[in-house]
């Protein structure tokens, strides 16, 4: 199954740094991975011990090997924190996600990249907003899986969608920016990591414009 939003929001994502190929995807003792894509998911300042500690909400896409240190889900951190709070920070976690302080963030991790998309510029004094639609569907085998472009007789078959933009961006404040209209695509596999425990992977996709 998978889904296919035309406008979406990234968050900041960010990586360890690696030195070699050997060290793309090996697990460090605390349980990062190295090479690997991880998303910032939300942050946070709580009282710890009568002082305030910044904490910062992280998630591992892959949804199976999680940050072991300070913060984690079974450390003793959350013993010291008021139990309202600390019920209220991890009752929604996902698989995957977890929190770490930012000082660990820092020493950690290395790289770091903010997505901003937004329809506003970060100089724009209007808040506009996105319109969003997502065409939901499958490739079937004999059907509409036509496979990739190394297969160009059967590549048609794919499922296809026509899109038609008809409203023009605003102008920029300078009014520099050409006329044109502005769209983001996104293809995603839906649920994917929850059929793990089945023996399933995550499947080989993609798409073209």
């Amino acid at each position: 199954m998978w889904v296919f939003p035309l406008l979406t929001r990234l968050p900041s994502h960010f990586e360890f740094q690696i030195t070699s190929a050997f060290d793309m995807e090996a697990v460090t003792f605390k349980k990062l991975v190295k090479g690997h894509a991880y998303s910032v998911t939300g942050g946070e300042q709580i009282n710890y011990r009568g002082q305030r500690v910044n904490l910062i909400r992280i998630r591992n896409p892959w949804g199976e090997v999680e940050w072991t240190g300070a913060w984690s889900d079974s450390s003793g951190e959350w013993n010291a924190v008021e139990p309202a709070v600390g019920q209220q920070l991890r009752v929604k976690m996902e698989d995957g996600e977890f929190w770490m302080s930012f000082q660990d963030f820092l020493r950690e991790f290395n790289r770091l990249e903010i997505c901003n998309l937004t329809p506003d510029a970060l100089k724009a004094r209007k808040f506009r907003k996105w319109n969003t639609t997502l065409y939901d569907g499958t490739w079937r085998r004999g059907s509409t899986a036509g496979g990739c472009r190394n297969f160009p007789a059967t590549f048609w078959i794919n499922p296809q969608f026509k899109i038609r933009l008809e409203e023009v961006d605003h102008e920029d404040e300078d009014g520099r920016r050409e006329p044109g209209c502005s769209f983001l695509l996104a293809l995603m596999q839906k649920n994917r990591r929850k059929e793990r425990r089945f023996g399933k992977d995550m499947e080989t996709i993609g798409y073209a414009i």
